[in-house]
Protein backbone atom coordinates (compact mmCIF):
# COMPACT_ATOMS: atom_id res chain seq x y z
CA UNK A 1 0.00 0.00 0.00
CA UNK A 2 1.68 3.39 -0.71
CA UNK A 3 2.02 5.86 1.47
CA UNK A 4 2.43 9.74 0.96
CA UNK A 5 3.41 11.36 4.61
CA UNK A 6 2.57 14.73 4.99
CA UNK A 7 4.29 16.66 7.72
CA UNK A 8 3.02 20.11 9.42
CA UNK A 9 6.68 21.91 9.85
CA UNK A 10 7.27 23.97 13.24
CA UNK A 11 8.02 27.24 13.28
CA UNK A 12 10.49 28.56 15.83
CA UNK A 13 10.30 31.78 17.99
CA UNK A 14 12.40 33.64 20.24
CA UNK A 15 11.10 35.04 23.95
CA UNK A 16 10.50 38.28 22.25
CA UNK A 17 7.97 36.55 19.51
CA UNK A 18 10.01 36.85 16.60
CA UNK A 19 10.97 34.33 14.39
CA UNK A 20 14.11 32.01 15.26
CA UNK A 21 15.81 31.86 11.93
CA UNK A 22 18.89 29.86 13.27
CA UNK A 23 16.20 27.29 15.06
CA UNK A 24 13.64 26.76 12.09
CA UNK A 25 16.79 26.41 9.92
CA UNK A 26 18.38 24.02 11.89
CA UNK A 27 14.71 22.13 12.44
CA UNK A 28 14.02 21.99 8.74
CA UNK A 29 17.42 20.76 7.76
CA UNK A 30 16.45 17.33 10.32
CA UNK A 31 13.11 17.16 9.06
CA UNK A 32 14.45 17.34 5.41
CA UNK A 33 16.57 14.16 6.36
CA UNK A 34 13.38 11.78 6.82
CA UNK A 35 11.58 10.40 3.92
CA UNK A 36 8.86 12.68 4.45
CA UNK A 37 7.35 13.41 1.58
CA UNK A 38 6.26 17.28 2.00
CA UNK A 39 6.48 19.82 4.73
CA UNK A 40 3.25 22.18 5.12
CA UNK A 41 4.75 25.51 6.22
CA UNK A 42 2.26 27.81 8.56
CA UNK A 43 -0.42 25.70 9.00
CA UNK A 44 -2.40 25.63 12.00
CA UNK A 45 -0.10 22.83 13.47
CA UNK A 46 2.46 26.16 14.38
CA UNK A 47 -0.41 28.54 14.44
CA UNK A 48 0.18 30.11 10.92
CA UNK A 49 -2.88 31.59 10.44
CA UNK A 50 -2.04 34.02 13.64
CA UNK A 51 1.49 35.17 11.93
CA UNK A 52 1.75 37.88 9.65
CA UNK A 53 2.11 37.73 5.71
CA UNK A 54 5.51 39.28 5.99
CA UNK A 55 6.10 36.60 8.67
CA UNK A 56 5.06 33.45 6.29
CA UNK A 57 7.10 34.67 3.30
CA UNK A 58 10.01 35.00 5.91
CA UNK A 59 9.68 31.16 6.56
CA UNK A 60 9.29 30.13 3.03
CA UNK A 61 12.76 31.74 2.36
CA UNK A 62 14.33 29.73 5.89
CA UNK A 63 12.71 26.44 4.57
CA UNK A 64 13.99 26.92 0.84
CA UNK A 65 17.34 27.43 1.86
CA UNK A 66 17.27 23.93 3.48
CA UNK A 67 14.80 21.88 1.52
CA UNK A 68 14.20 21.35 -1.65
CA UNK A 69 10.64 23.20 -3.10
CA UNK A 70 9.40 20.16 -4.44
CA UNK A 71 8.99 19.03 -0.96
CA UNK A 72 7.72 22.66 0.99
CA UNK A 73 4.00 23.87 0.42
CA UNK A 74 2.96 26.94 1.62
CA UNK A 75 -0.40 27.23 3.69
CA UNK A 76 -1.64 30.58 2.23
CA UNK A 77 -4.31 32.47 4.25
CA UNK A 78 -4.35 35.57 2.05
CA UNK A 79 -4.65 36.22 -1.58
CA UNK A 80 -0.78 38.07 -0.71
CA UNK A 81 0.31 34.71 0.79
CA UNK A 82 -0.05 33.06 -2.71
CA UNK A 83 1.66 35.96 -4.20
CA UNK A 84 4.50 34.84 -1.92
CA UNK A 85 4.52 31.57 -2.25
CA UNK A 86 4.82 31.50 -6.09
CA UNK A 87 7.10 34.14 -6.17
CA UNK A 88 9.69 32.10 -4.89
CA UNK A 89 8.59 28.77 -7.09
CA UNK A 90 6.62 27.16 -4.00
CA UNK A 91 2.75 25.34 -4.75
CA UNK A 92 0.35 27.20 -2.75
CA UNK A 93 -1.38 24.93 -0.36
CA UNK A 94 -4.97 27.60 -0.03
CA UNK A 95 -7.29 27.52 2.97
CA UNK A 96 -11.00 27.56 2.13
CA UNK A 97 -12.09 30.52 4.07
CA UNK A 98 -15.36 32.08 4.79
CA UNK A 99 -17.08 30.33 1.72
CA UNK A 100 -20.79 29.72 2.45
CA UNK A 101 -22.04 28.25 -1.27
CA UNK A 102 -20.95 25.95 -3.66
CA UNK A 103 -21.10 28.95 -6.20
CA UNK A 104 -18.72 30.82 -4.04
CA UNK A 105 -16.55 27.71 -3.62
CA UNK A 106 -16.18 27.46 -7.14
CA UNK A 107 -15.35 31.05 -7.96
CA UNK A 108 -12.73 30.92 -5.40
CA UNK A 109 -11.12 27.32 -7.22
CA UNK A 110 -11.72 29.12 -10.39
CA UNK A 111 -9.09 32.06 -9.10
CA UNK A 112 -6.61 29.71 -7.70
CA UNK A 113 -3.54 29.78 -9.83
CA UNK A 114 -1.88 26.38 -11.28
CA UNK A 115 -0.83 24.09 -9.87
CA UNK A 116 -2.55 24.64 -5.87
CA UNK A 117 -3.84 22.65 -3.37
CA UNK A 118 -6.53 23.29 -1.21
CA UNK A 119 -7.02 23.16 2.59
CA UNK A 120 -10.21 22.17 3.72
CA UNK A 121 -11.27 22.55 7.68
CA UNK A 122 -14.99 23.53 8.80
CA UNK A 123 -13.12 25.43 11.77
CA UNK A 124 -12.38 28.47 8.48
CA UNK A 125 -15.06 27.83 5.97
CA UNK A 126 -18.57 26.94 6.03
CA UNK A 127 -18.77 25.58 2.53
CA UNK A 128 -15.75 22.84 2.82
CA UNK A 129 -14.34 20.27 0.21
CA UNK A 130 -17.11 18.15 -0.86
CA UNK A 131 -17.89 15.80 -3.37
CA UNK A 132 -20.52 17.98 -5.20
CA UNK A 133 -17.56 20.40 -5.22
CA UNK A 134 -14.98 18.69 -6.85
CA UNK A 135 -17.63 17.42 -9.22
CA UNK A 136 -18.11 21.17 -9.96
CA UNK A 137 -14.92 22.16 -10.19
CA UNK A 138 -13.95 19.31 -12.70
CA UNK A 139 -16.80 20.72 -15.62
CA UNK A 140 -15.24 23.79 -14.70
CA UNK A 141 -12.03 22.93 -15.56
CA UNK A 142 -11.11 23.92 -11.88
CA UNK A 143 -10.08 21.10 -10.12
CA UNK A 144 -6.87 22.08 -7.94
CA UNK A 145 -4.34 19.63 -7.63
CA UNK A 146 -4.89 18.30 -4.48
CA UNK A 147 -6.48 18.52 -0.61
CA UNK A 148 -5.84 18.45 2.63
CA UNK A 149 -9.23 17.60 4.29
CA UNK A 150 -9.79 17.57 8.09
CA UNK A 151 -12.71 16.51 10.22
CA UNK A 152 -13.36 13.97 7.11
CA UNK A 153 -14.31 10.31 7.81
CA UNK A 154 -13.29 7.85 5.97
CA UNK A 155 -16.34 7.00 4.48
CA UNK A 156 -16.20 11.14 3.24
CA UNK A 157 -13.02 10.45 2.13
CA UNK A 158 -13.83 7.92 -0.36
CA UNK A 159 -16.77 9.69 -1.77
CA UNK A 160 -14.27 12.34 -2.38
CA UNK A 161 -11.93 10.20 -3.81
CA UNK A 162 -14.75 9.15 -6.37
CA UNK A 163 -15.59 12.51 -6.98
CA UNK A 164 -12.18 13.95 -7.63
CA UNK A 165 -10.84 11.21 -9.68
CA UNK A 166 -7.82 9.08 -9.19
CA UNK A 167 -4.90 11.53 -10.41
CA UNK A 168 -6.55 14.39 -7.64
CA UNK A 169 -4.49 14.23 -4.55
CA UNK A 170 -6.39 14.12 -1.52
CA UNK A 171 -4.56 13.83 2.09
CA UNK A 172 -6.60 13.17 5.01
CA UNK A 173 -5.97 15.87 7.57
CA UNK A 174 -5.83 13.47 10.42
CA UNK A 175 -3.36 10.16 11.08
CA UNK A 176 -5.11 8.95 13.77
CA UNK A 177 -6.02 5.69 11.45
CA UNK A 178 -3.83 5.83 8.48
CA UNK A 179 -4.46 2.47 7.18
CA UNK A 180 -8.58 3.35 7.36
CA UNK A 181 -7.58 6.61 5.52
CA UNK A 182 -5.55 4.79 2.90
CA UNK A 183 -8.32 2.20 2.01
CA UNK A 184 -11.18 4.74 1.89
CA UNK A 185 -8.99 6.49 -1.29
CA UNK A 186 -6.12 8.85 0.31
CA UNK A 187 -3.17 8.91 -0.88
CA UNK A 188 -1.73 9.97 2.30
CA UNK A 189 -1.64 11.59 5.48
CA UNK A 190 -0.92 14.65 7.10
CA UNK A 191 0.59 13.93 10.52
CA UNK A 192 0.74 16.37 13.05
CA UNK A 193 2.21 14.10 16.14
CA UNK A 194 5.22 13.87 13.59
CA UNK A 195 6.14 17.44 13.51
CA UNK A 196 8.72 17.26 16.23
CA UNK A 197 10.46 14.71 14.06
CA UNK A 198 11.15 11.65 16.45
CA UNK A 199 14.18 10.05 16.24
CA UNK A 200 14.50 7.21 15.26
CA UNK A 201 12.12 8.22 12.49
CA UNK A 202 9.37 5.40 11.46
CA UNK A 203 10.48 3.76 8.51
CA UNK A 204 7.57 3.87 5.78
CA UNK A 205 5.90 1.41 7.30
CA UNK A 206 1.96 1.94 8.03
CA UNK A 207 1.95 -0.42 11.55
CA UNK A 208 4.73 1.60 12.48
CA UNK A 209 4.33 4.89 11.55
CA UNK A 210 0.72 4.70 13.35
CA UNK A 211 2.40 3.63 16.43
CA UNK A 212 4.73 6.66 16.60
CA UNK A 213 2.07 8.47 15.55
CA UNK A 214 0.01 7.73 18.63
CA UNK A 215 2.67 7.81 20.98
CA UNK A 216 2.44 11.63 20.49
CA UNK A 217 -1.00 12.29 19.76
CA UNK A 218 -1.28 10.46 23.66
CA UNK A 219 0.52 12.90 25.10
CA UNK A 220 -1.15 15.99 22.96
CA UNK A 221 -5.04 14.51 23.69
CA UNK A 222 -3.72 15.14 27.18
CA UNK A 223 -3.74 19.21 26.63
CA UNK A 224 -6.55 22.14 26.22
CA UNK A 225 -5.98 23.27 23.03
CA UNK A 226 -4.05 23.97 19.60
CA UNK A 227 -1.50 26.89 21.30
CA UNK A 228 -0.50 24.33 24.95
CA UNK A 229 -0.23 21.21 21.75
CA UNK A 230 1.85 23.95 19.48
CA UNK A 231 4.16 24.51 22.39
CA UNK A 232 4.32 21.26 23.36
CA UNK A 233 5.65 19.73 19.78
CA UNK A 234 8.22 22.31 20.10
CA UNK A 235 9.53 21.55 23.10
CA UNK A 236 9.87 17.91 22.06
CA UNK A 237 11.70 19.12 18.84
CA UNK A 238 14.23 21.57 20.62
CA UNK A 239 14.95 18.54 22.59
CA UNK A 240 15.90 16.56 19.82
CA UNK A 241 17.72 18.71 18.15
CA UNK A 242 19.52 19.12 21.57
CA UNK A 243 19.93 15.53 21.88
CA UNK A 244 21.42 15.70 18.57
CA UNK A 245 24.08 18.46 18.52
CA UNK A 246 25.48 16.62 21.28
Amino acid sequence: MSLQLVIPALTFRTTDGTISAADTERYARRAAATWADLFILSGTTTNGHTATTAERAAIIDIWTAAVSPHRITACCWSPADITEAERRGITPMVVLRDLHTIDQARGFLAALPNPSYVFSHPEFSGHTFTPDLAHTAITHGCLPRGAKVSKASPEALAALRAAAGPTFTLWDGTARHVAASLAAGANGVVAAPLSHIPEPFPARDVPELQDAIDRTQTVLDQLPGRASRADALIDLARRGMTTRST
